[in-house]
């Protein structure tokens, strides 16, 4: 088992700042960010970028991010991924029948033309082939370039957490039951 210790006892009066830091944005901190907390520079880099991407004023509307990123927890088997993100989906408008189909891992039937065509995105930058033309013209005329590369960008941010999930046996959060 690859389960690392829980630092969150012995933290450095920088790493204590930046643990709260991180309970001040997100709530509360399980698995993934204690695991982390075993190195607090590199917590620190990636949580600037979850927290942009999650919570700054991005260009994706709130619907395509959640979507995206439960597509993703999905297509991985990142099952804390999922669990952490259905909340803030429906909290975003993301129906019970659109998370119901991509926990079954098939394309909601509700989706709107932005939710499509980011899913289109996820699915090149995932399987790490180009984006064809015309599909990066559509998804620049929903939205913009920024959103663009921000759609790739979050499909790479969640790829590399699933990695550290999988890579350190990081358990499903309290009271939480495996979703597929």
């Amino acid at each position: 088992m690859a389960r690392l210790p829980d630092p969150t006892g012995s933290l450095s009066p920088s790493a204590q700042m930046l643990y709260d830091q991180l309970i001040g944005q997100r709530g509360r901190i399980d698995g993934m960010y204690r695991s982390l907390l075993n190195h607090p520079e590199l917590t620190r880099r990636v949580s600037d970028l979850g927290t942009f991407l999650r919570f700054g004023a991005g260009a994706l509307p709130d619907a395509v991010r959640e979507l995206v990123i439960l597509w993703l927890a999905r297509q991985v088997g990142a099952a804390y991924e999922w669990v952490k993100h259905v909340p803030p989906a429906k909290a975003a408008g993301l129906t019970d029948t659109a998370i119901a189909a991509l926990r079954a891992g098939q394309t909601p039937p509700d989706l709107d033309a932005t939710q499509q065509a980011a899913l289109g995105v996820a699915r090149c930058a995932l399987e790490l082939r180009s984006i064809p033309e015309n599909l990066q013209e559509t998804v620049i005329g929903l939205v913009g370039m920024e959103g663009l590369i921000e759609l790739v960008v979050l499909v790479g941010f969640y790829r590399m957490i699933a990695g550290v999930i999988f890579a350190f046996d990081v358990p499903l959060p309290e009271g939480a039951a495996a979703p597929f």
